[in-house]
């Protein structure tokens, strides 16, 4: 089964291989998803939610306001056949796929599988927009045509797509050089994929997931006495030197939101706060953000900008999808994870180093991952994918396993 779920993250960008059977649109990743879950079904069925509803009655509470929101959103929804997608894709599938995970997985080698299927995915994925950037091979024309502006798009056809998916995972590749460094076993892969992510989302030109990374980092940094006093000088210098600098500098243009692509962002968060001003309980309704923003859509310096999807933050992106109710519950989850990886480290064992140590925790590092996401959603959304969805699951259920069992797990 764990072999099964560790091919099946290894698969993640076959979302985009799109086709129908009937009426219904589905997808592979999706197909594969359902052979997952017929494996798995009876376990979670019979066992998963009453022991996650005693042992973690908040996340319990938390998840049933999540999916009660998106389900009510549908209801809410311009378009119910486009809303039922999207609630099913992005909600319904990512945590059921939760509840797999937390029942399936129960040895150490178990977690390594999957991170190791993550880790190769993000070396194909960098691989590609390495070779894109040198070559515009499925680089789609808008982003090709402009030399000034050249970004890669990797298999996504959309730069951001690449930051999006490679920054939280360089953290979970740090654990893995840590635990190969301890374990005295091969460690290339993760020692690969960092160097090549790097250079994947400079030239996809993600200014979010480097900024996201550079946090999910500075967490692990932090959480380490041995480099928590110089991490804190090194971060409060770096924004010293930030404001110092000329206010036409395209770097502190670009990281205050002061650039162009700043300005849109700005824009597009002005509009949906507009939006939830009117509709601040039900927002938008799942797939319903484009067309319902359009009355509150302005220029940006006299031009006009195309409507998106979503306004590019994670927290506006839920509350206009889901309403307040799931807003109130996705915050409520990630309340949960935070503490349940604060409390574990207190009570536990002290935060790895960077230098090594006898033992390596996975908690810290899924912290570090978390905050990546999250930090890259203050501009963009790295929810409101297939892929990204199911990802995100991942990482409360592996803070599960490693709070409650990880411990105890046998390396097998």
């Amino acid at each position: 089964m764990t072999q099964l779920l560790a091919l099946f993250f290894l698969l993640l960008p076959t979302y985009l291989i799109r086709f129908r059977i009937g009426p219904l649109p589905t997808t592979f990743l999706e197909i594969f998803f359902w052979i997952v879950f017929l494996v798995q079904h009876q376990k979670i069925l019979f066992s998963t939610f009453s022991s996650l509803f005693s042992q973690h009655r908040s996340l319990f509470i938390a998840i049933t306001l999540f999916l009660l929101a998106a389900t009510i959103s549908v209801f809410t929804s311009i378009d119910t056949r486009a809303a039922l997608g999207e609630w099913k894709a992005f909600y319904v599938e990512p945590v059921i796929l939760f509840f797999i995970l937390i029942t399936s997985i129960k040895t150490k080698k178990h977690v390594d599988n999957i991170l190791l299927s993550l880790i190769s995915l993000s070396i194909l994925t960098s691989a590609l927009a390495i070779y894109q950037h040198f070559t515009g091979w499925l680089v789609p024309y808008a982003f090709w045509a402009n030399h000034d502006t050249y970004r890669v798009t990797a298999w996504y056809g959309f730069p951001n797509g690449v930051g999006l998916f490679l920054a939280p995972i360089i953290p979970l590749a740090i654990y893995r050089i840590q635990q190969s460094r301890t374990e005295k076993t091969r460690f290339i892969i993760p020692i690969l994929m960092i160097p090549a992510s790097l250079l994947a989302i400079l030239f996809a030109k993600s200014t979010g997931g480097l900024i996201g990374i550079a946090a999910g980092i500075g967490v692990l940094l932090l959480l380490c006495k041995k480099t928590r006093l110089p991490a804190s000088i090194v971060g409060v210098v770096a924004l010293i030197t930030l404001f110092a600098l000329p206010k036409d500098n395209p770097i502190r243009q670009e990281l205050l939101m002061q650039d162009r692509s700043g300005q849109i962002r700005v824009s597009m968060w002005g509009e949906a706060a507009e939006l939830l001003s009117d509709r601040p309980i039900l927002g938008a309704g799942l797939a319903s953000y484009a067309e319902r923003v359009a009355p509150y859509h302005t220029t940006v310096n006299g031009e006009g900008i195309e409507i998106f999807h979503h306004p590019h933050n994670i927290f506006l992106t839920m509350w206009v999808n889901l309403g307040l109710l799931g807003l109130v519950g996705f915050v409520w989850i990630l309340v949960w994870f935070y503490k349940s990886a604060i409390n574990y480290s207190r009570l536990h064992t002290e935060p790895p180093d960077l230098v090594g140590v006898a033992t390596v925790s996975l908690s810290p590092y899924l912290l570090a991952s978390m905050t990546t996401l999250l930090v890259t959603g203050l501009v963009d959304s790295p929810y409101i994918k297939n892929d990204l969805a199911m990802f995100f699951w991942l990482l409360p259920a592996l803070m599960i396993i490693t709070t409650k069992h990880y411990e105890t797990m046998e390396n097998t």
